[in-house]
């Protein structure tokens, strides 16, 4: 496709570092909201209760129809990623970095067989399952996203083509494209998923056919990058993430419909950062399970579990709050 640019929804300047720097890299995310309009303009007010800009955004958002905004140059720069890495180490891969929203509601709830955007059951956040991509198992925590519209892949490969072109960058991709590589691609020049630097996201949605179009559309090939060890016992491959996934949802199902709609949300948050447990001996009808920690970060399970409102917390026991 032609690639045509719309510049009529950009940053102001004391909204991102407009300083051009020298790029060397491309990150797709998507917005997990709205439209390209909803997400600038969410961009420029969320520092505003603080009078003091927060400097966060892309270079481009690509809308639902396929139309790439511009929302300042791309030599230019803002916080994109989140990194929790050095100072230094940070703000080098955060300044060569050219980001690419793509407008999507991403990951998707399901509750009692419907879909829900934003992790809210509401009938405001519900989303029509010809409208979402099954996974067929989670990933980070969701097994169904928004599915993106064939003009917003059409876009996204002219624009990364274009940018490879014009900035010189190289036509690579980390070769396992769902995995957490963390720091490991601090030096990576090429094209990269937000997914693979922040193990707690899962943008962009993880659909294969995306990355096998800019393999092909911009003429890209798979580099090899190891990537980071999971802390805890030995990985759990994705035959085995699957039973444990069935094997949870067999207990939840048979507690109260609320409580486990909880500790549901709680296995989702633990999966995102890589953490998993497995349930057992749930109370039936009841507000209570038991667990056993299988792998990840231990503390996160108690952690995320009172951040949920949780009542009762131990190493081997979860109790929701009743009513």
């Amino acid at each position: 496709m032609a690639l045509q640019i719309d510049r009529s929804l950009r940053l102001p300047k004391h909204e991102y570092f407009p300083a051009v720097q020298r790029k060397s890299g491309i990150a797709i995310h998507h917005t997990a909201g709205g439209s390209a309009r909803s997400t600038i303009e969410w961009w420029m007010q969320n520092g505003a209760h603080t009078g003091r800009p927060r400097m966060v955004g892309t270079a481009y958002v690509i809308d639902h129809d396929g139309t790439i905004f511009e929302v300042f140059e791309p030599g230019c720069w803002a916080y994109q990623f989140g990194l929790d890495w050095t100072p230094a180490g940070r703000i080098a891969f955060e300044q060569r970095f050219i980001g690419i929203e793509i407008a999507s509601e991403g990951g998707l709830v399901e509750s009692n067989g419907k879909l829900y955007a934003f992790d809210r059951v509401s009938p405001r956040t519900e989303k029509l399952k010809q409208q979402a991509f099954d996974f067929g198992r989670p990933y980070r925590g969701y097994r169904f996203f928004d599915r993106y519209q064939d003009a917003q892949l059409d876009a996204l490969v002219a624009l990364i083509d274009f940018l490879c072109h014009r900035y010189d960058i190289p036509r690579t991709i980390p070769d396992r494209f769902l995995d957490y590589y963390g720091d490991h691609l601090e030096d990576f020049q090429g094209i990269i998923g937000h997914a693979m630097v922040r193990r707690d996201k899962s943008d962009p949605a993880p659909f294969e056919s995306m990355w096998q179009r800019i393999i092909r559309d911009c003429g890209a090939e798979w580099r090899h990058v190891s990537p980071m060890p999971r802390a805890g016992n030995p990985v759990l491959r994705s035959p085995e993430l699957e039973q444990l996934f069935q094997h949870n949802i067999r207990q939840i199902h048979s507690m109260d419909v609320s409580a486990g709609s909880l500790v549901k949300g709680l296995l989702m948050e633990l999966e995102r950062r890589d953490t998993y447990i497995r349930l057992h001996h749930a109370w039936a009808g009841g507000h209570r399970v038991s667990y056993d920690f299988v792998q990840g970060v231990k503390r996160d399970v108690a952690r995320v579990a009172r951040a949920l409102g949780f009542q009762t917390v131990t190493d081997s026991v979860l109790e929701v709050r009743r009513g």
